[in-house]
């Protein structure tokens, strides 16, 4: 922000010109209005990015401007000045929305009146900054960015807005790269909690020690190492919504203390006796089946009932094949090199859906966003899938006695993929290696396997020159 723009509004005329002339020197732009009612047609019609007005004038006074500014263009900071200030009139004022209440004469203390416009011009570029943060968060968070037409995600969406305004305790269950964290964070952002904390705790990844110090804090010398008070996610989340990642992996001597907590709102922190409450809600995720754990004696049957107060389960990307083609256009985009989306070919949105994607979506888009890399042209064929995929989907094949006409696919499409980057380098092993994403050596051994040449005195030619 080079040159904010200041509105200064004043009945006496001296005043507004010496404010205004003083802002002009520091590098201000400056608007003036004799008066409130003035004030408010220059908003209609000037970005003003801060205000300073005094508070006693006639008609409008700067507290009812200040009242009328607030419902209006709340971003915009105000700063009363006046020369009939009192502690009582700097209270109203500032529970009114004021940023600042300044006495005059301003001129003896100019240093101080300059830094307070400028954190109020501070404050205001980080309101927008938030703003638009929020909004991208919620973009990101909508129903169009989890992909899908499949009956079982139709039916995801459906809960989604049935629970959107309610606080009923959510489990979700799938299988890792399904996309349990993107729905966890949809729920939230299309929540009431929205514009409240979203805290995710991994609980797989903690000791039970640890755990009750990560959910719950600590008071300062409780256990060795803590050196001062911590306060816990669930402290943390208060008012907002708590994700539980990864549930199915809590200690069974934990899940007692979990349960008690989740249903009474209220914690101790390690070390202290006094009980402190919290409005939260729970979201729980994991890639286990809990029933299935309750059925071995591996979680607690009365736990698991009070997680699944609403339970989701999301299916694997080998069960809705026919959302393939939906997201390979939608992470085509997200990862597009340039600004046209590049185009793909019918037969390898075909092969795609023969693969058993074992890593489900996450896979999915990490393989669209391998090709859309070293992708040559504005078109993926065929010869840029990556042939791991193949070997991958050939090993569980192998199981069915397919395994010779597989590898037979696979070698071909590796020899034709490593003859067209070597074609494309124009036979610089070093730069082929690269863009195969493979070591020199690793290329050479490929090269001496598969008996790839290049055509006798001819280095720059198609690839039906390659033998």
């Amino acid at each position: 922000m080079s040159h904010p723009s200041i509105l200064v509004v004043d009945d006496e005329p001296n005043s507004l010109f010496g404010i205004c002339q003083v802002l002009a020197d520091e590098g201000f732009h400056t608007l003036s209005a004799e008066n409130g009612k003035k004030a408010l047609e220059i908003l209609k019609t000037d970005s003003v990015n801060c205000i300073v007005t005094d508070v006693k004038m006639p008609d409008l006074t700067g507290m009812e401007l200040l009242s009328e500014v607030k419902k209006t263009y709340p971003q915009i900071p105000v700063i009363l000045i006046t020369a009939y200030g009192s502690v009582t009139m700097a209270v109203e004022a500032l529970k009114k929305g004021a940023f600042y209440f300044f006495e005059k004469p301003i001129f003896d203390k100019l240093e101080r009146f300059f830094i307070i416009i400028r954190q109020g011009l501070r404050t205001q570029e980080m309101e927008r900054e938030l703003n638009y943060l929020r909004k991208e968060v919620t973009e990101k968070y909508s129903f169009p960015n989890i992909v899908g037409d499949h009956p079982r995600m139709l039916e995801i969406f459906e809960i989604i807005r049935k629970i959107s305004e309610t606080d009923a305790t959510v489990l979700i269950q799938g299988e890792s790269g399904t996309g349990k964290d993107l729905i966890a964070k949809t729920i939230h952002y299309n929540s009431l909690r929205r514009e409240k904390p979203l805290v995710t705790v991994n609980c797989g990844a903690l000791t039970e020690s640890l755990l009750t110090s990560e959910l719950f804090g600590h008071k300062k010398g409780s256990f060795t190492g803590a050196v001062k008070d911590a306060i816990g996610r669930f402290e943390a989340a208060d008012g907002g919504t708590l994700v539980l990642d990864e549930i199915g992996e809590i200690p069974m001597n934990f899940q007692k203390t979990l349960l008690r907590v989740i249903e009474e709102k209220e914690f101790e922190r390690v070390g202290e006796t006094r009980p402190t409450k919290v409005d939260i809600r729970i979201i729980s995720t994991t890639n286990r089946n809990l029933q299935q754990e309750v059925a071995k004696g591996n979680f607690r049957e009365d736990l698991f009932h009070r997680l699944s107060i609403v339970p989701v389960t999301i299916p694997p990307l080998r069960d809705r094949i026919s959302d393939i083609p939906l997201l390979v256009d939608f992470y085509l985009k997200k990862y597009k090199k340039g600004k046209i989306p590049l185009k793909i070919e019918p037969d390898v949105i075909e092969q795609l859906k023969t693969f058993s994607w074992s890593g489900n979506v996450r896979e999915l888009a990490n393989i669209i966003q391998q090709m859309t890399v070293f992708c040559v042209g504005e078109t993926i064929t065929i010869g840029d899938l990556p042939p791991h995929l193949f070997l991958k989907d050939g090993m569980e094949q192998r199981k069915a006695g397919r395994s010779l006409q597989l590898m037979k696919m696979v070698s071909d499409l590796e020899k034709k993929w490593i003859v067209s980057k070597l074609h494309e380098t124009d036979w610089n092993q070093g730069k082929a290696a690269k863009l195969l994403g493979i070591t020199r050596k690793m290329l050479t051994n490929r090269i001496n396997k598969y008996h790839i040449k290049p055509k006798k005195d001819k280095r720059l030619v198609n690839s039906k020159n390659w033998n």
